[in-house]
This record gives C-alpha cells, sequence and structure tokens, in this order.
C-alpha cells in the first residue's frame, strides 16, 4: 500500500511537467505568433518552443471564407411579405446591429474579454488556463472567439485531414496551427466582422444555429430584443448545448447560466442587486419554431411547386446534384409569383365546394397572361399524409381535358385560315373514315342534334361533332403541335398516327397549369410563357441577385388567331350557352369554357381575363375511371353525372372574381 505512493506521486510529477512544458510551447508560439514577445525570448523557453517556432511561419493561413454557411430560404409573395421558409440547418444570419448589447456584452464577458485587444490569440488567457490546469483535474480552454470561430469555419468546410484535426483541436499541433489561422484572420477581418460571423456560425442546440435562430428557438423572440437574463442562458449553452439544454435539463442549464451571470457581475456589467435578482429568477424560456416545410405555409401547394422549381430548374444548377446542393445550402430570398387575394379567394373556393375530406378533389391554377407568373395554386386538401390529407399538386398533375381541347382545335383551324364562321353539320351520330370512330359513332352531349352551325355556336354549346368534323379538316398531328406551340407537354405529336379524332374531345391529358397557361396565349394576343413561380432570388447574406427560371414568354400564334379564340370563349355565358347559368363574373368581360370527359371521368372549366387566367380540375385522385363523377356531394347538396358547369364552374366563378376583387375591368380582345 505504502510503497505505490511514490509511484503516484512521480507519475503526477511527470505529467505536471508535461503540461507545463507543453503549454509553455503554446504560450510561447501563441504570443509570438500575435507579436507580443520576440522570437530570441521564445527560443530560450525551450529546445521544444524552438521546434514550433521555427515551424510557424510555414503554417497556413488560408481559410475556407468564402463558402457560406448552410441558412434559410425565405419564400415571399408578389408584395414581398414572407410566406415560407425552407432549411436543413435552421440558421438566420444577422448584423451585428441586430444582435442587442445585452447579449454581445454577455458574449464578450464569458468567453473572450479581450476581444477586441489581442490579436486572435490571448497570451494571459491562455497563461491563465495554464495556472488553473496545472492545479485542476477540470480543464480549462483558453480559445478566444477568433479561434473558435476558425474551429467552427473547419468543422464545416474543412478540406483534408489536417483541418479536420484543426477543426477537433485535441493535439498542441492542432492548436497551434488553430492560433495561426485565427492570426491570420484577424488580418483579413474586422473585430466586429469576426464577432458577427461568430454569432451567426455557433450551435445553440436544439437544431439553433446562430443567435437569431437560437432566439427564436428559446424565447421566441429575435436576437434584436435579447436582455442579459436571456442571454446568459443562451451563452452559457455554448460550452454544452446538450447539456445545458433548458427544456430537459433546467436544472444543469439554470446553473450555468447563474454562473454567467456571475461573471457579469464580476466585470460589472451588472450591479450586484441586479445579479442576484436575475439568478433567483426562473429560466423564463419560451419554445418558438421555424417551420422547415412547405406544411407550416398558409400555401403549402405553392411552396411545394416553389421548392420542385428550385430543384428542378437549370436556373439553378446544371445538373440535378448541383441544384441538390444549392437548395441545401438555402441562404436565399425568393420573391415569387404568389399573389394572396388570389391565392386566398381559390382556396375559399375549392373549401366551399366539397370542403377538405371529400372523395373528390378539386385543383386549381391560376396564371398572369403574358408574363407566366404563377399567381395561386389550391386544392380542397390539408398538406400531409393521411386521411383527407395530400402532397400531391394537382395542379401539376395530368388528366384528361374533355371539351377544355375544343378551343385548341378552333385555334389550329384559325392558323389555317379557316374561319370561325364555318357551318359544319352537327348531327350525330358521326362517323368519319379518315379518323377512328367509337363504336356507334361519335355524339353530342345527350345525343342532341343541332344541325348546321358555326365554330361560335360550337363552342357555345360544347358541340363534339363541329368539333371531330374540324379536327378532321385541320389534322389530329397539327393540332397536337399547336397544343405543343401553346405550352401543352403531355400530348405525343410526334407518336400519333393521325387517326385520333378523340384529341378534339380532350382524350389526353394535361396538368392545370398548362391548361391555364395556354389559355392565357388567348387573352395576351398569342404571347405563350412557361409558368413559373420563381421571379427574382438574392442571397440573402450579400444581397446579391441570383438567375431565376425563364418564363420565354414570346409570340407563339397569331394576333388575330388569339383574339378570336378569345372572342369566342364569351359565348359560354350566354344565356344558352354551357356556363349561362354562371352570367359570366360580376363586372367585367371574361372568356371560358368546361370540360367533360367521357364517362364523368373529370371536370375542367378553364378561362379568366387579360389579367388573369385559372384552371380548375374536379375528380377523383385515386382514378377518374374507376371513381366517375356520377354522385357527388357539393355544396351541401347531390350532384349525379356531373358536368363542369355544376361545381367547378362556381369554383372558377369564385376564384377569379375574388383573385380580381378591386382591379379595373378590361375587356377582352375583339375578333379581326
Amino acid at each position: 500500500m505504502t510503497s505505490a505512493r511514490p509511484d503516484r506521486s512521480r507519475s503526477r510529477r511527470r505529467s505536471v511537467s508535461r503540461r507545463l512544458n507543453s503549454w509553455i510551447v503554446w504560450v510561447a508560439t501563441a504570443a509570438l505568433g500575435a507579436g507580443l514577445i520576440v522570437a530570441p525570448a521564445s527560443v530560450a523557453l525551450s529546445v521544444v518552443g524552438s521546434t514550433a517556432l521555427d515551424a510557424w511561419d510555414g503554417l497556413p493561413t488560408g481559410l475556407p471564407l468564402n463558402v457560406p454557411l448552410a441558412q434559410q430560404t425565405v419564400m415571399l409573395d408578389k408584395n414581398g411579405k414572407e410566406f415560407a421558409r425552407l432549411y436543413n440547418v435552421n440558421r438566420v444570419d444577422v448584423e451585428l446591429n441586430q444582435v442587442s448589447p445585452a447579449f454581445r456584452e454577455t458574449l464578450l464577458s464569458t468567453e473572450d474579454a479581450r476581444f477586441y485587444d489581442h490579436g486572435g490569440v490571448d497570451p494571459y488567457g491562455i497563461t491563465r488556463a495554464l495556472i488553473h490546469n496545472l492545479s485542476s483535474s477540470d480543464v480549462q480552454g483558453a480559445s478566444t472567439i477568433t479561434q473558435q470561430l476558425v474551429q467552427n469555419i473547419l468543422v464545416n468546410n474543412a478540406r483534408d485531414e489536417v483541418e479536420l484535426s484543426v477543426a477537433a483541436g485535441d493535439t498542441y499541433n492542432a492548436k497551434i496551427r488553430e492560433a495561426k489561422y485565427a492570426v491570420a484572420l484577424e488580418k483579413q477581418m474586422s473585430k466586429d466582422e469576426i464577432l458577427t460571423r461568430y454569432m451567426n456560425a455557433v450551435y445553440f442546440g436544439n437544431g439553433a444555429y446562430g443567435i437569431e435562430a437560437a432566439a427564436r428557438v428559446y424565447f421566441s423572440t429575435t436576437a434584436a430584443k435579447l436582455n442579459h437574463l436571456q442571454s446568459a442562458l443562451l451563452v452559457g449553452m455554448l460550452k454544452a448545448p446538450v447539456n445545458f439544454d433548458p427544456f430537459t435539463q433546467p436544472d444543469a442549464a439554470t446553473e450555468r447560466r447563474n454562473t454567467v451571470l456571475s461573471i457579469l457581475e464580476q466585470r460589472k456589467v451588472l450591479t450586484p442587486e441586479k445579479a442576484l435578482a436575475a439568478r433567483e429568477s426562473g429560466l423564463g424560456v419560451k419554445r418558438g419554431s421555424v417551420p422547415s416545410s412547405c406544411g407550416g405555409s398558409k400555401y403549402p401547394f405553392y411552396c411545394e411547386v416553389v421548392r420542385e422549381e428550385l430543384l428542378t430548374n437549370p436556373a439553378f444548377g446544371k445538373t440535378a446534384e448541383a441544384r441538390e446542393q444549392r437548395f441545401n445550402q438555402g441562404g436565399m430570398t425568393l420573391t415569387t409569383g404568389l399573389d394572396p387575394k388570389a391565392a386566398d379567394a381559390a382556396q375559399a373556393a375549392v373549401e366551399k365546394a366539397l370542403g377538405n375530406r371529400n372523395r373528390v378533389a378539386l385543383g386549381t391554377a391560376v396564371v398572369v397572361p403574358g408574363k407566366g407568373h404563377i399567381a395561386a395554386i389550391a386544392e380542397n386538401r390539408e398538406w400531409g399524409k393521411g386521411g383527407g390529407k395530400t402532397q400531391v399538386v394537382y395542379a401539376e398533375n395530368a388528366f384528361q381535358v374533355g371539351s377544355a381541347m375544343k378551343p385548341i382545335v378552333l385555334a389550329t383551324a384559325l392558323s389555317q385560315g379557316i374561319p370561325p364562321s364555318l357551318r359544319l353539320r352537327a348531327d350525330g351520330p358521326y362517323r368519319t373514315a379518315a379518323l377512328d370512330n367509337p363504336r356507334g359513332g361519335y355524339i353530342n352531349y345527350n345525343n342532341r342534334d343541332y344541325g348546321v352551325i358555326n365554330a361560335y355556336q360550337a363552342i357555345r354549346s360544347s358541340v363534339n361533332i363541329y368539333f371531330v368534323r374540324l379536327i378532321e379538316r385541320v389534322g389530329v398531328v397539327n393540332t397536337a403541335k399547336m397544343a405543343e406551340k401553346l405550352g401543352i407537354s403531355t400530348i405525343p405529336a410526334d407518336e400519333l398516327t393521325g387517326r385520333e379524332a378523340s384529341l378534339a374531345l380532350g382524350a389526353y391529358e394535361v396538368p392545370p397549369l398548362e391548361m391555364a397557361s395556354a389559355y392565357a396565349a388567348f387573352m395576351s394576343g398569342g404571347v405563350v410563357c412557361k409558368p413559373v413561380a420563381i421571379i427574382k432570388a438574392q442571397r440573402t447574406d450579400t444581397k446579391k441577385n441570383l438567375p431565376v427560371p425563364d418564363p420565354d414568354c414570346h409570340k407563339a400564334i397569331d394576333k388575330d388567331v388569339a383574339d378570336t379564340v378569345a372572342h369566342a370563349l364569351k359565348e359560354p355565358f350566354k344565356p344558352t350557352g354551357t356556363l349561362g347559368q354562371l352570367k359570366g363574373l360580376k363586372g367585367r368581360e371574361a372568356g371560358a369554357k368546361t370540360g367533360t370527359t367521357n364517362s364523368f371521368a373529370a371536370n375542367w372549366i378553364v378561362g379568366g381575363t387579360p389579367q388573369l387566367l385559372g384552371a380548375v380540375w374536379l375528380g377523383d385522385p385515386r382514378g377518374g375511371a374507376q371513381h366517375p363523377l356520377k354522385r357527388v356531394e357539393a355544396y351541401g347538396k347531390t350532384f349525379k353525372d356531373l358536368t363542369g358547369s355544376e361545381v367547378a364552374g362556381p369554383v372558377w366563378k369564385d376564384t377569379m372574381e375574388g383573385a380580381l376583387k378591386g382591379v379595373k375591368a378590361v375587356r377582352l380582345p375583339d375578333a379581326p
């Protein structure tokens, strides 16, 4: 028993000697690097010190400063109001003047009281830690805020194994390299810049990176409003965010906070009375959050359209991998085409019609003619998974469009010089020798005969046989190519045989967003635009503009053709038209066309004004053929064999009237 004591004593002395020698090297090297002592004095300290000092000048100084830290991506509506945030890392960069003086005082007093005096490393602090560590098993660090920032930068962006070791900081060689980086960093950035970057970089636990996110997560406030009491808790957490988590470890968090408050008292930041009162108070935490998904947005389906655009549009990266990296990095402020008035009207309209748990779904898309901006996306579903919820954007999914295809057949005829006055017999059944025929031939809705009519009458009453005869004249492939010109991507023009007369009656599937875009061309003199959600993008930190998707607005069809179709689209609102009961939009002209597919698989209405154009699809998301609209509960009533004018029509009207409320009416173009 007694013989072991001298061995333990000798072992302890050897350990103290090694620690003393290493700390002397560390002090000497750091002091030399900071220019606080000259080389000969340092070299005299030890041979080991000489070796380290000789290597000092050869150590690297270049940090990856240009790599931005991952941040949030903020989405703004067209008026500049935020409606969603997405992020993998919950960080919101702030400027120095956006952080309260109380937090800055608390941080510097606790972590680096001589921050504005030293040159990146603090030999006085190192010496203090040396004395403490020689006499205590509790090891005390001496890293300055600049050194901590070096570590943080390398934790996130280390380029090799050496930099990884510096990020870990668990060897003296690593600490010497860290010191060299810190000294160099002080020559590259001002003190305020270093402090600002540090406060935006550090981790506070619970997913909060940087002081702004921490203020929101722990106190539901902002960094600018933090007081000394709150700041003491947050600064105290920097030492060990998990161990001092106020939500899960309140006692430890309180003890650590009180230690920080005592430091503030010692440094005369707080009076003894205020410090005592603070130590006796509760933690005062108030959990806050910043949702990191479209589900936290008032407009979740529009948010999802933006997210998809970020990940698929080449404006944000040439490859899928580059776009994914850009998305994950965040740090963007995106101004979108979202019109909150249109979006609110559309959402209210779909919920008024069907509620959120109807087996039948509504998908609405609203675009701005001539610009391509997506103004609204709505559907009668809550965002998420489970009953009555979905994460599918119906406006981007393709469905059979029914008679909503007929104006595109008319546009094809007009582009070939065939006038809308062309009269064709529209009695059924009709069989064509040139095209494919269904069993029994083509018939009109309810087997009605119309005699000989022109295109205006055919649009007004949605006469099937007229448009089968018309596509027989103009050509199936030509009609498909016209749809392609108008921005419809889902009809395979190059794969058609030319016999598919059913194209005229909407047998092919098109997304509501593309139908809205196609009809928008009729309201804008033939200008076709790709629908886009993001219209402006900026780096959040530098305010530098970033590339955005190009709507590629261009004249795709002749203005006379577009104006004539727009003029014809007023016909369905006449008393004998398919939309006669709607009586158009209050106080303004509008043009629209309904669509009802075979066997009532889906209903449509597409139309609007030169200012806004909306498309509404109604159907069962499980599949229209298997779950047709034979019996639908809507507006508190039961509808049988539902057509586009009965539910989709009123939804469209409510959407458009709400979206255009207070906007000066604009007449539709006149036919030449």
